[in-house]
């Protein structure tokens, strides 16, 4: 069996359309912007991202940074640590606690990378997404504090937890991926309605293929980084 590192790797993409995330996000009503996202294939932690909030019965998706800040960080080192929460231990984190218990979020994408450790010198990096539909939801956490201008400043990070079958020859950690029929619930929730729907949620239907290392550089940009790697 591979060998593990103990943090999931932070890269991932969103090249769907407002009107797919809105379809994908039903039974939950999402309000979008007009000007549709701008395609995403290798975003990299303290990139911009989108994170869907609770807005009255529903949903509405604001842009953010990925690395979550506390509003008590003194700088923003720490978003380099927080891409990832961990659901063992996001209730008592001093950086994650107190989104947990009121600002959790869906975080859309198309599919993320991971890398696996083929020897001490070598990782393979692989494109793994839902299996028959454009976008998927994350489950996330959101924060809202000043930057160094004194302007607002939204960040999230995405919720982890141990992988399943499907993906754990690839890594053994993987992103908490949500169904429809708990998004209002996620969002609008307690905290221990929350944590109930985290550890009940079933399997999501996931494939995987091995794609270029160019991955891992994040200046490459472009659908060919998904592409599956012809060898």
């Amino acid at each position: 069996m591979a060998a593990y590192s103990r943090r999931m790797c932070g890269r991932d993409t969103l090249f769907a359309t407002w009107a797919q995330v809105r379809a994908f996000s039903q039974p939950l009503p999402v309000l979008t912007p007009e000007a549709e996202p701008e395609p995403t294939w290798n975003r990299a932690p303290t990139q911009r991202g989108w994170a869907i909030v609770a807005h009255e019965d529903g949903g509405e998706a604001h842009e953010m940074r990925w690395g979550l800040l506390p509003p008590w960080a003194k700088d923003t080192k720490l978003a380099y640590s927080t891409i990832n929460a961990r659901l063992e231990s996001v209730a008592e984190k001093p950086a994650f606690r107190s989104a947990w218990k009121q600002r959790r979020a869906l975080i859309p994408s198309t599919g993320y990378y991971e890398w696996m450790q083929l020897d001490a010198k070598t990782k393979q990096p692989h494109f793994i997404h839902l299996d028959g539909a454009p976008v998927m939801f994350y489950a996330g956490l959101w924060e809202r504090r000043s930057d160094d201008a004194d302007n607002e400043l939204l960040t999230y990070s995405v919720i982890t937890r141990a992988a399943d079958q499907t993906v754990e020859t690839v890594h053994d950690r993987m992103p908490l991926i949500l169904p429809p029929t708990v998004f209002a619930d996620w969002l609008h929730g307690t905290a221990d309605e929350a944590m109930e729907i985290a550890q009940s949620v079933p399997s999501a239907p996931l494939v995987f293929h091995k794609v270029d290392r160019a991955v891992g550089n994040v200046r490459n940009h472009g659908p060919e980084l998904i592409e599956p790697l012809v060898q």
